[in-house]
């Protein structure tokens, strides 16, 4: 009886997609990229949460909407402060929301760069389990991803 080899694969994103939205100063359709900041604003105790966007060639800002009119005693405290001290992996939970930010804008550039981590547990067999984990989900096709990490063509 053989022990299959296994070779673990974490493929860790580089950066955040970048929207496609009509820019007002470009006058024109341009890439966004997030800012890795949030707007938090309190009216009373209504607070509105957006995640700041910037323009690639003018720097023009556009919000993307977390929370709207929500009342503060609705939100959990953690993730109040979370969103109150720019938590990086906060932010990048909602930069990789693909399926809201479709809705609100032109399109989604999922081509990202992305760095890949091998844990490989060594074995004498000559067969091979892959295992593939990623924490955002930012549309990396499988056949591609394999291709390239057994350094063959997609076809």
């Amino acid at each position: 009886m053989s022990v299959n080899q296994v070779v673990n694969y974490e493929v860790i994103a580089l950066e955040t997609p970048k929207i496609i939205r009509n820019c007002r100063n470009c006058k024109r359709s341009t890439e966004y990229y997030c800012s890795d900041k949030f707007r938090v604003n309190a009216n009373q105790k209504l607070v509105d949460i957006w995640l700041i966007y910037n323009c690639v060639h003018c720097e023009n800002t556009w919000n993307y909407p977390i929370l709207s009119r929500v009342h503060v005693s609705r939100v959990d405290p953690i993730l109040h402060q979370k969103y109150m001290n720019n938590d990086q992996e906060t932010i990048w939970y909602h930069a990789f929301e693909i399926n809201k930010l479709r809705k609100l804008c032109d399109a989604v550039n999922k081509d990202i760069d992305y760095a890949l981590k091998k844990d490989k547990v060594d074995s004498n067999s000559s067969e091979a389990k892959i295992r593939i984990s990623c924490k955002y989900d930012f549309g990396l096709r499988i056949d591609k991803f394999l291709a390239q990490i057994l350094d063959t063509s997609r076809s």
